[in-house]
């Protein structure tokens, strides 16, 4: 809430001082989003979003957790997918978004490609690296006590995942929004891209900061009721990190 306000104060400063009026302070942003809220707009969009979200981004998901699997337990898998995930990362997030609208044309298959191909590399190099870091020590504990497997991949492996399991699902998902807001921004009819360069297009300044700000709110509850909430429940075994004194050492 400190960040927030402090944020919130700099903006104010700026808007009244540093920009010409070109930049609106806080409160009429603050009525503009209010306002679509309220009328209902903001629901009726971001539905289309968040439908062009989260279909590719679970189907990437799913596609990741096998590629990044084969690849950190097989020595030929990784050498074989190693040249496209790293072609998949270097390729720019637009010109995915590009090529698919044009291929595709303005429709939720083009939206749906763009976001698959932008994130399955970065998901599956996240699982990769997750499976290449497991800890065999504590697998040969577990047959040590005569663990099934059942109970080694619950109590073992997936405890180990679980951090990049999160990561991947925040970057993920994060990436996710930024490409098909882009991808609305090329020319569909809805959604929070649409709605922004259509704002953009009428030079409402307002409009435009209504729509990023209520877009940076829902990002924040997806963040912080889902992924916090995973995160306390999933990693809640983890030790804190922090660092002593010498005085307290003693």
């Amino acid at each position: 809430m400190l960040f927030v306000v402090s944020f919130l104060i700099v903006w104010h400063l700026v808007a009244e001082f540093l920009t010409e009026g070109l930049l609106p302070p806080p409160h009429p942003v603050g009525q503009e989003a209010y306002t679509l809220v309220s009328t209902g707009e903001f629901i009726e969009h971001t539905i289309d979003t968040v439908r062009r979200v989260t279909i590719p981004f679970f189907a990437a998901w799913a596609v990741s957790i096998a590629l990044g699997v084969a690849m950190g337990l097989s020595a030929r898998a990784e050498k074989f997918f190693d040249a496209g995930v790293v072609i998949g990362l270097t390729v720019p997030g637009l010109a995915w978004a590009i090529i698919s609208v044009m291929i595709f044309g303005l429709s939720e298959v083009g939206a749906y490609f763009a976001v698959f191909v932008i994130v399955l590399p970065m998901i599956t190099i996240n699982f990769w690296e997750g499976v290449k870091d497991i800890d065999m020590d504590l697998i040969e504990m577990g047959e040590v006590f005569d663990f099934d497997r059942y109970t080694t991949l619950r109590r073992v492996i997936l405890p180990q995942l679980y951090p990049y399991m999160l990561s991947a699902g925040r970057f993920g998902l994060s990436l996710c929004w930024k490409v098909v807001v882009i991808v609305e921004f090329l020319g569909f009819g809805s959604g929070i891209g649409y709605m922004i360069l259509n704002d953009y297009n009428n030079f409402n300044m307002a409009g435009v900061l209504a729509w990023t700000a209520l877009f940076t709110v829902l990002m924040l509850v997806i963040e912080y009721g889902g992924f916090k909430t995973l995160e306390s429940h999933l990693l809640g075994w983890r030790p804190e990190v922090g660092v002593r004194s010498a005085e307290a050492q003693q």
